[in-house]
């Protein structure tokens, strides 16, 4: 069984394009972006918008929940919080007990990743920082896990900060310091990374913000799993750059 969800703001342009069905979204031809042994990312251009395609074709034997479904679901969700994510455009799934075939479409974000203008210009960090302390501050008081919390996934347009790759994000009915100390892990791993020394200040004025939200995490034993984290985030980096070649 095969469905198809499009928001209603996309359902005319898409079916001008052709592409208003399951099957032509999974066989529609774009620019190759990126490929993964579970997925495939296309670029495709829609009416002068922008689109990423992401097409889910390997899945776990007890999977019943797949990334594109997690994904629509977090950035419907985390609409409804006030946060900017990529414009949803369309999800679409074809299971029987288990997902055989899955897609999403997302509008690209707008701005730049964090990645890239804090490597260009290593000082832009202080002019984001108070909209980044914010939006994470409010993310996680509200119970939500990104797993995926690098700067590389945080675009900033000079006013929002919009979060992408949603499909790993998890919510619960209250914040769990486990789950946060892990997205703050992989904050801090990828801002050292880019910003060298500079990650020194970058994190102790995050903290110092972020604190005032979140007192409750501000203790020697949540700082120290924090440290620990990010040291086996780097391990297994070390470990997947060395496989690589």
């Amino acid at each position: 069984m095969k469905t198809l969800e499009i928001l209603p703001s996309w359902r005319s342009l898409l079916k001008r394009a052709g592409l208003s069905t399951f099957e032509a979204l999974w066989r529609v031809e774009g620019l190759p972006f990126k490929r993964k042994p579970d997925r495939e990312i296309l670029l495709l251009e829609v009416s002068g918008r922008k689109l990423f395609l992401k097409r889910y074709f390997r899945f776990g034997l007890w999977e019943f929940r797949c990334g594109a479904e997690s994904e629509w679901w977090a950035a419907r969700e985390l609409l409804r919080e006030g946060f900017s994510v990529p414009e949803p455009v369309a999800f679409g799934i074809e299971r029987n007990l288990r997902p055989k075939r899955a897609l999403s479409l997302f509008c690209e974000a707008r701005g730049r990743r964090l990645e890239d203008l804090f490597r260009e210009d290593p000082e832009s960090f202080r002019g984001v920082l108070p909209v980044l302390i914010n939006t994470a501050a409010r993310f996680h008081a509200l119970g939500f896990s990104h797993q995926d919390f690098y700067l590389c996934h945080l675009f900033w347009d000079g006013e929002r900060l919009t979060l992408i790759d949603l499909q790993r994000v998890r919510r619960a009915r209250k914040p769990r310091a486990r789950w946060i100390i892990k997205d703050l892990a992989e904050l801090f791993y990828s801002a050292r990374n880019v910003l060298g020394e500079g990650a020194e200040e970058f994190e102790a004025l995050f903290l110092e913000g972020y604190f005032r939200e979140h007192p409750w995490l501000n203790t020697p034993s949540v700082l120290n799993k924090l440290e620990k984290k990010i040291r086996r985030i780097a391990a297994h980096d070390a470990k997947l750059k060395a496989r690589a070649g």
